[in-house]
């Protein structure tokens, strides 16, 4: 029943990160609910599960994308893995902790998804106004989409 449950919340973080994104970014600019959600997974999740939840988050908004298919699936894959690093030391539960994390992790993975797409594919697929300010949009909504995902493990077990 948990990985029933578990599907069904990957599709609602993925639907709510592509409605959202349709319907009520201002400027072109809307928070990253599928980065806000991998970042849940992987504060709240074991290592393999966190990096699972990285993975296929990151493949969905592949699919969403255009170029370098894959980047975003080993970028969030590579994030889960050293959130899991990290929360062993921090208190990754508090909410200074996510907003510090968020804002920091959102920079890391632009740069290194941009990264990627120069070196393999040599395109810029980062605009200077999508770095400077979705991770500010980002440390807003993990907040949020932690208290979500954190409420759906108490009550059913997932994550």
């Amino acid at each position: 029943m948990a990985i029933i449950l578990e599907v069904l919340l990957y599709l609602a973080s993925g639907t709510f990160y592509w409605w959202w994104t349709q319907n009520l970014a201002f400027f072109g600019l809307a928070p990253d609910f599928i980065f806000a959600a991998a970042l849940s997974a992987a504060i709240l999740a074991g290592p393999v599960k966190a990096v699972a939840w990285g993975f296929f988050l990151g493949l969905y908004a592949d699919i969403l994308g255009v170029s370098a298919f894959g980047g975003y699936a080993l970028t969030y894959s590579l994030m889960a893995y050293a959130v899991y690093v990290v929360k062993r030391h921090f208190d990754m539960d508090s909410f200074f902790s996510q907003l510090v994390a968020a804002l920091s992790l959102s920079w890391i993975s632009m740069l290194f998804y941009q990264g990627l797409s120069l070196v393999f594919f040599r395109i810029n697929p980062t605009s200077l106004k999508i770095f400077l300010t979705e991770p500010f949009l980002n440390a807003l909504a993990v907040p949020a989409v932690f208290q979500v995902f954190y409420w759906l493990k108490r009550r059913t077990g997932i994550l």
